[in-house]
Order: C-alpha cells, then sequence, then structure tokens
C-alpha cells in the first residue's frame, strides 16, 4: 500500500471516529434535553389531572367514577394514570388504551414515590428494566371510600435514542455528510502535501544511487519535510565534493604511482632483454629498481597512514610533550641530511613549552616540516626553527627556509593530496596532507606564508597543556 493511500485512509478513519464521538455525544446530549422536555410535559399534563381529580372527590364521588374519569385522561394523553397510597403501592392503575392497549406496569414496592407533599417528577425502572418518566402530585383524602389514596402520579414510558434521533436524523446525515466530504477532500491535500516532497525526495535518491550528484530539492511543504529536503542537499553536496575528490584522489594516486612504476618496469625490462649487457649497467639497472621500490613502498605507507587518520582509525596518544626536546631530536635526527646539502640550522627556542599529545606524531610533523625545508633551501642556506607562547594558552613552532617561495595563487593548495608547486619548489607528495591532519588532530593549526624568491615559513599552532 502506498504512502498516499496510506496517510489518506488514516486520515480518513480519523474524521469517521470523530463524526462518530460527535454524533454520540449530541445524542447524550439530546438524550437529556428530550427527558426534560418529557418531564416538563407529564408535568404540565399531570397538574390539570390533579385538579379534576380533586374536584370529582370534592363532588361526592365513588372511586369507579373517579377511574372512569380517569381512563379517558389515560387514553386521551397517553399515559398511564396511578393512584398510590402513602406507601408508594398502587391503590388503582389506568392503563391507556388508546392509541393501543399497554400492559400495567409492574414496579417494585418502594419504587414509587410517596409521602409527596409536592409536585414532584423524575424517572422510575419498571420490573422489566424499563425505565418510564413520572409526574406525582398529592391529593387530598375527604372520603372513606378513597382514604387509601395519596398520590396521583401519571407514567409515560421514557422516548428511546432512536426515537430522539429520528427527529433530527436527516439534518445530521446532510450535515455529517457534508462533513466527511470536506474532510476528505481536505485529507487528500494533506496526504499530497506530504507525499509530493517525498516523492521527490525519493526520487532524487534514486537518481543519486544511478550516479547523478546533482540532484537538489526545492525546500517545501510541512516544516519537518523542508527540514527533510534541506538535509538531503547537505547530504548530496558532501557526497558530490566527496566523490569528486575521490576522483581527484585515484588520478592524483595514479599520477604519482606511475612514475615509479614506469621506471621499475623499463630497468626489469632492459635486464630482461639483454639491453643491460655490461655488469656496470645492471648495477645501475638494480640500484634504481631498489630506490624507486623504496619510493612507491613509502608513497603507498603514506597513502595508508593518511587513509587511516582520515577514517580516525589511528588513536594518537595524550602524554605531555616537551616542545624543545622534540625540535632538538628532530635536528638531530636530520642534521646529516643538513649537512650533506651545506644547510645550517637556527634553532630558536623557548624553554618548558608542555603540551598534550603523541609525541611520535608530533616529531612526524616537524621531520616533515624540516625535510621540506632542507630541499627547498639553496646550497648554503640556513632553515630557522623557533619556538614561543601565545597568549599564555598556545605553543607556536616555526620553521622558515631561504628556497625560492610559494606564489600567493597557490599557497591554499599546499596542504592537498600529490599537490605539486609548478616550477619553483619540489614535489609536496602527502606529507604536508599528513602533518595537518596530525595538528588537527592535536587541536592545533598549520599555516604558510610565502612570497616568490624569500622562501616559506610554516607555522603550527598547539594548546598547551593545563594544570586540569
Amino acid at each position: 500500500m502506498s504512502l498516499r493511500l496510506r496517510l489518506f485512509r488514516s486520515y480518513a478513519l480519523l474524521v469517521i471516529l470523530f463524526l462518530f464521538i460527535v454524533a454520540l455525544v449530541i445524542a447524550l446530549l439530546l438524550r437529556g434535553l428530550v427527558d426534560n422536555s418529557a418531564e416538563s410535559g407529564l408535568d404540565n399534563m399531570t397538574r390539570p389531572i390533579s385538579v379534576e381529580l380533586l374536584a370529582l372527590i370534592r363532588g361526592n364521588v365513588t372511586l369507579q367514577q373517579v377511574a372512569a374519569s380517569l381512563q379517558e385522561q389515560a387514553d386521551k394523553n397517553g399515559a398511564y394514570i396511578l393512584l398510590t397510597d402513602s406507601s408508594g403501592e398502587i391503590v388503582r392503575q389506568l392503563v391507556p388504551l388508546q392509541p393501543q392497549a399497554l400492559q400495567p406496569i409492574q414496579v417494585a414496592p418502594g419504587t414509587l414515590p410517596h409521602d409527596v407533599t409536592s409536585a414532584l417528577k423524575g424517572k422510575i425502572t419498571a420490573a422489566d428494566g424499563k425505565t418510564y418518566l413520572y409526574a406525582a402530585y398529592p391529593i387530598t383524602r375527604q372520603y372513606s371510600e378513597l382514604i387509601r389514596i395519596e398520590t396521583l402520579v401519571l407514567v409515560i414510558p421514557r422516548p428511546g435514542i432512536l426515537a430522539v434521533l429520528k427527529t433530527i436524523i436527516v439534518p445530521f446525515l446532510v450535515a455529517t455528510g457534508l462533513a466527511l466530504i470536506c474532510s476528505l477532500m481536505a485529507a487528500v491535500l494533506m496526504a499530497r502535501a506530504i507525499y509530493r516532497p517525498l516523492a521527490k525526495v525519493t526520487t532524487a535518491a534514486e537518481q543519486m544511487a544511478n550516479g547523478d550528484y546533482t540532484q537538489r530539492i526545492k525546500p517545501e511543504g510541512p516544516k519537518e519535510i523542508k527540514a527533510l529536503a534541506e538535509s538531503f542537499n547537505r547530504m548530496t553536496e558532501n557526497v558530490e565534493q566527496a566523490q569528486l575528490k575521490l576522483r581527484h584522489f585515484v588520478a592524483d594516486v595514479s599520477h604519482e604511482l606511475r612514475s615509479p612504476l614506469t621506471s621499475i618496469q623499463g630497468f626489469a625490462q632492459a635486464l630482461l632483454d639483454g639491453t643491460a649487457a655490461d655488469d656496470a649497467t645492471k648495477l645501475k639497472a638494480a640500484q634504481i629498481i631498489d630506490e624507486e621500490s623504496r619510493r612507491l613502498r613509502h608513497q603507498v605507507d603514506d597513502l595508508l597512514e593518511l587513509s587511516r587518520m582520515q577514517s580516525n582509525q589511528i588513536t594518537f596518544h595524550k602524554d605531555p610533550v616537551d616542545i624543545s626536546e622534540t625540535l632538538e631530536h628532530c635536528v638531530d635526527i636530520l642534521a646529516v641530511q643538513a649537512k650533506q646539502k651545506q644547510v645550517t640550522f637556527d634553532l630558536k627556542e623557548e624553554p618548558d613549552l608542555i603540551v598534550t599529545g603523541d609525541n611520535d606524531g608530533l616529531e612526524q610533523v616537524f621531520i616533515n616540516l624540516l625535510d621540506n625545508a632542507i630541499k627547498n633551501s639553496p646550497i648554503g642556506g640556513k632553515v630557522s626553527i623557533g619556538s614561543g607562547r601565545i597568549d599564555g594558552k598556545s605553543a607556536r613552532v616555526t620553521v622558515a627556509d631561504e628556497g625560492p617561495g610559494i606564489h600567493p595563487d597557490h599557497l591554499a593548495h599546499v596542504f592537498e593530496r600529490f599537490y605539486q608547486v609548478p616550477g619553483a619548489r619540489t614535489g609536496v607528495g602527502l606529507g604536508l596532507t599528513i602533518a595537518k591532519e596530525i595538528v588537527t588532530s592535536h587541536l592545533g593549526t598549520i599555516t604558510v606564508e610565502s612570497s616568490p624568491g624569500e622562501g616559506a615559513r610554516f607555522t603550527v599552532t598547539l594548546p598547551l597543556k593545563t594544570d586540569k
């Protein structure tokens, strides 16, 4: 069953249930109104009969004569006339014979009113379970034959609920039908207002499943449906960006891995087909294959590490790390490489800079920055390293070289995967991308400042360890 039909059916059932409850409430209200009206009418009917009965009694008539007169009143009004004694027992019961003969009323002792001193009305339940309305008036006793008669009681059957509804059934059914039609039309419109935006979301989702990530939905309908459309649009934008990055990533990886693979394949082929005939050529080919294999393995390792970082599969330790000790250790590691290029280190550090983080991860960040600075420094150049505090809350580490610098157009892309700075600096690869992931995981930032011909300056900011 479709959502549209289910919404319509649910709303229609609610409307029908509501109309049924309204009809029930109306019937109950009418029940009380009709009872009150019938009791008032019965009281108006009983008053003149009581007056007539008193007149007959004063006229020195017999009980049979009184009964004959009351029988005429019972037939005329279609009501039971009961003459009761002081205990509520029936002395004489006049059953209406017109317009149809009815059965006498059987009531339990004490059911009928007694000791009546003024007009009284109410309800009684007969022995057969039927409910009757009554009106009672006291009677003055003057003659011995009528000495037992104390109360005149007129009784009529309580009008049934169907009899009550018959008086309003036609207008009620017309009103109910109109209300039902209008409600069902509103249900159709409401179901449509909910279903149409959902149908658009479904269609757009199917298009996305088929590879079309440009789908967008116009927010419309109820507030919740608008929120759904806006969330869907944000999701499609994120998916589209993710797919675009994935395509670029695959292209970058393919490009980066192709170069070492081409060298490996070329020199391996030279060994196989005999092009590398002498020992010196074979040795050179083997060395190049070894170097390119190492480079290829390093790139694959970096890819795996970056992938694990971005998928939160690497957990960094949260230990106290002394920035000064870490920088000194990194300088010692790269001292041989710097000496080979005749590059000197200028280390200016502030002591007691303690941050919370992973010592190995932060070493990897600083080694990467120093390695890039050495590679891009001219022979005999200098790499400046500094550390200090910022507002007493953060530690700042800077690494600056005297290399060719970076053009402003390329600064925003330095931390992207495999980004190559055209014609000026050496390839960036994945080192800076991994460094940024590590720094971000430590709640820090890494930035770069540079101008062509003036070198580059990388700045890492990390929150200082607190005493909490």
